[in-house]
């Protein structure tokens, strides 16, 4: 019954991929991996649960998505966690466009993509944790509840991408910022608002939550060893 289940799902989801605007006939799909994985991450083994998903899910968007549409940004961060082959195929489109590589072409012109790109992450990764960083990463990102930056300005550009910021006006960084130097002073702005900017430690993957919240969110990111410090 549970893999009829999957199926129909898979299907279903498929189906409804199909209809949507990517043209693949303009993307060649090619991969580098001689061989996936064939085991799944040992995902609630490792004390990872939908709990554990969906209570960073429900801080980071609180009342920028409502209950339907945060239902599917945990249902798709869920099974990236536990099934990745089962992502790619569920989530086809979806997988496909949040691939680190969607959009570049080559010295030819041509779009080459991997056709399985979260099951490629889980493959080359050594285990789970840095691959759930990277998948957790790649959908936040999408949904617009995380942003990369390395440099000032791309992080001035952050807080235009984020949802719970994209309309605060926030002050231009002067000519002798640097990224955390900034985000030292947009916290002072953020806080007046009650919110705090955070960034994994040694990259420059920002989030925005409620300061009240920032402890709690913060624990929850330690469990799949990603650690948030305020700059």
């Amino acid at each position: 019954m549970v893999k009829k289940l999957l199926l129909y799902l898979a299907f279903f989801a498929l189906s409804f991929a199909t209809f949507g605007q990517t043209d693949y006939s303009k993307i060649t799909f090619s991969s580098k991996i001689y061989k996936y994985k064939n085991d799944s991450p040992r995902t609630q083994e490792l004390g990872v649960s939908k709990e554990l998903v969906t209570n960073i899910i429900d801080l980071l968007s609180d009342s920028l998505y409502n209950k339907k549409e945060k239902t599917e940004i945990i249902n798709k961060a869920w099974l990236a966690f536990t099934q990745p082959k089962m992502f790619d195929f569920v989530y086809k489109d979806f997988a496909i466009k949040t691939n680190k590589s969607w959009g570049q072409t080559n010295s030819k012109g041509e779009m080459v993509l991997e056709p399985n790109p979260y099951l490629t992450e889980w493959t080359i990764n050594d285990s789970e944790f840095p691959y759930f960083q990277i998948a957790l990463n790649q959908i936040l990102n999408h949904y617009s509840l995380l942003s990369y930056a390395d440099d000032v300005s791309s992080v001035k550009s952050s807080f235009n991408e984020l949802l719970v910021t994209k309309d605060i006006k926030l002050e231009e960084p002067d000519d002798d910022d640097w990224a955390y130097s900034y985000l030292e002073s947009v916290n002072i702005e953020l806080a007046k608002k009650g919110l705090v900017a955070l960034v994994t430690k040694g990259y420059y993957d920002i989030i925005v939550c409620k300061i009240d919240k920032k402890e709690e969110l913060t624990k929850l990111f330690e469990k799949i060893k990603w650690e948030l410090v305020a700059p």
